[in-house]
């Protein structure tokens, strides 16, 4: 029953590629530095947005609460970061 067990695993870990690392910690993402950056201005720009909205309507707003126009501008904001 544990040769099967070891065969099996095995087997899948083969199929998945799975390849073997000299380093540690592994790393996870090449370009996390870029990607984190991308993040922070994403998010930036959606806080804008948002205090942008929140002083026309008088209200604090979340995204769930924008209206169909209101979210397509903060797409196009996003698209554009």
């Amino acid at each position: 029953m544990q040769d099967t067990e070891y065969l099996r695993r095995r087997e899948v870990g083969s199929a998945m590629g799975n390849p073997e690392v000299d380093e540690l910690p592994l790393p996870v993402v090449q370009d996390w530095d870029a990607l984190l950056q991308r993040a922070d201005r994403m998010a930036e720009v959606i806080d804008r947005h948002l205090d942008f909205e929140s002083k026309l309507q008088g209200r604090q707003l979340r995204p769930i609460t924008l209206c169909p126009e209101q979210k397509v501008s903060l797409a196009t904001d996003l698209t554009a970061v």
